[in-house]
């Protein structure tokens, strides 16, 4: 195949055999006169072509545009290489030139009679000798490419020659287009060379295939309801095609250095069931699930099925802290008192805390460490305590609140757990 250097050769080629044959004169007895200033065959943009020869013949061949060969892009690359390996397929390229004609002295019939030159040579050259481009640009090796060089006439519409010239930001001049190809420049990328295939998946059972498709998670929600899940409670992943075996599901929270995984029940083809450790289950899980957001996935594994997962799209949830709050009356109200509130799961020394005294958050006293992985954390505050009635509290932890309602079959009250009454 050929190196970068290709296109180069191209060019250079075809300005050769332009100027191999080009005459510069066309005989006193033709027109009034011979032509009497030197001719060039030139490579420049359009705009720079009288500013370099001001009053000079000039023929010039312009390469305004390269296209990728969609036919030699699609194609399949060679089976082996050298070595054995598999080659990279080559970079085949259309090379889509203008050659514009300038007449000494702007005279137009002069510069008719070079692109007519042109036109000629061109034409005759339907495809580029091998011999030309090996002469012109060894290194290029474009002689060695597998494709020959041909030259074919490409017809602009007026638009798209008024586009073209609008762009070289020159006035126009006669001109005549044509498309070079197809250039190969070999691909530089590694070689690979696949080892053999000794047999074709577990066994040499050969491939395994589902006939349906695979299952679909749309959303998650608690089971009580609530904005947020609480240890011991539910929560309920809907999708399609969720009946099948092999589900399990996997948490993380941002302070989890692993995930965790949950069991899950079926509950229907749209309908799963996670349920979230409560804090008595096992020892230490009151310390091993932070309060806080969390992300959840389901992973699905069967023998001779592939395996599904829907790690790249997680679900998320809030698992809320479970509070209660001494005291719970107060009397004689006094301007502040301390509250003091246990939670469970612990809190983490790295999660932001606030107590809320109905609407108004307060910034709790440094924590008291637990007494143990399972005992509850303990968080203090002083709060105002001369506004008389009923105020509820609320735990922040990193984000999520503890939740102040009681569900009685279809109605919602405040838990009176976790409030303070000011009596006068």
């Amino acid at each position: 195949m050929s190196t970068e250097l290709a296109v180069t050769a191209v060019t250079q080629t075809l300005r050769q055999l332009l100027d191999d044959e080009v005459a510069g004169k066309w005989g006193s007895d033709v027109l009034s006169g011979d032509l009497i200033k030197e001719r060039f065959i030139t490579n420049l943009p359009p705009h720079r072509v009288r500013e370099v020869h001001a009053s000079d013949n000039v023929l010039n061949l312009f390469l305004y545009r390269t296209d990728v060969s969609a036919a030699w892009r699609n194609l399949a690359p060679p089976a082996q290489g050298k070595s054995g390996e598999s080659a990279p397929p080559p970079l085949a390229l259309h090379l889509e030139y203008l050659v514009s004609a300038y007449g000494e002295d702007d005279r137009e019939e002069v510069a008719h009679f070079f692109l007519g030159q042109a036109m000629r040579i061109l034409h005759d050259i339907a495809m580029v000798p091998r011999q030309k481009l090996f002469d012109v640009l060894k290194k290029a090796h474009v002689h060695d490419q597998i494709e020959r060089i041909t030259v074919t006439p490409r017809a602009l519409s007026i638009e798209e020659i008024s586009k073209l010239w609008s762009v070289f930001q020159t006035q126009y001049r006669v001109s005549a287009a044509y498309v070079v190809t197809v250039v190969l420049i070999d691909s530089k990328a590694a070689r690979r060379a696949p080892l053999p295939v000794l047999k074709r998946g577990p066994e040499d059972r050969g491939p395994a295939a589902v006939a349906t498709a695979a299952p679909v998670v749309d959303s998650i929600r608690t089971a009580t309801g609530f904005g947020a899940v609480r240890l011991g409670e539910d929560l309920i992943i809907t999708g399609d095609r969720l009946a099948a075996g092999g589900i399990t599901a996997s948490v993380r929270h941002r302070l989890m250095k692993d995930p965790k995984s949950l069991p899950v029940t079926i509950l229907d083809a749209h309908q799963l069931k996670v349920t979230i450790p409560a804090a008595a289950s096992a020892p230490g899980v009151a310390a091993a699930w932070p309060a806080g957001i969390y992300s959840l996935w389901l992973d699905i594994v069967r023998p001779d099925v592939p395996p599904w997962t829907t790690r790249d799209q997680p679900l998320y949830f809030a698992l809320a802290p479970t509070i209660t709050v001494a005291p719970n009356a107060l009397q004689p109200p006094a301007a502040t008192f301390e509250v003091t509130v246990q939670t469970i799961p612990q809190v983490d020394s790295r999660q932001p805390v606030a107590i809320l005294f109905d609407d108004v958050p307060f910034a709790p006293k440094p924590p008291v460490a637990p007494a143990n992985a399972d005992a509850p954390s303990v968080i203090k505050a002083d709060l105002p305590g001369s506004v008389k009635g009923i105020h509820r509290v609320r735990l922040n932890v990193d984000g999520v609140e503890s939740i102040a309602a009681v569900r009685t079959g279809d109605s919602f009250e405040f838990d009176a757990s976790q409030s303070v009454e000011v009596k006068p």
